[in-house]
């Protein structure tokens, strides 16, 4: 089950996500996932220390990014096409008789 939270900006959303992470470390599964990335960055910034779990999972999910060697946010990225594959790729002449040594 995917979860889903509301306006992380504020009170009623933060407390809501301090329920949330009242039993658990992790947005979702028993490690850091993208799905924690994508609730840490839809946070402005560090959470009150009202809310204790929120502030908890913050500090940690903060950390860990910090030793991956995630500084910043970058400024963006396009992926346009992709490297051919081996049959899109031009075919290899066999050498003929007059470029042999």
């Amino acid at each position: 089950m995917a979860a889903t939270f509301y306006n992380l900006g504020s009170s009623a959303g933060l407390k809501k996500l301090d329920e949330y992470l009242l039993t658990r470390s992790y947005i979702s599964g028993y490690q850091a996932s993208k799905d924690d990335i994508s609730v840490y960055g839809a946070l402005s910034s560090s959470p009150s220390s009202e809310y204790v779990n929120v502030s908890r999972w913050y500090k940690h999910i903060d950390a860990l990014l910090r030793i991956s060697g995630v500084s910043s946010e970058g400024a963006g990225v396009t992926i346009e096409g992709s490297a051919p594959s081996v049959e899109e790729a031009p075919p290899v002449s066999p050498p003929t008789a007059d470029t042999k040594s």
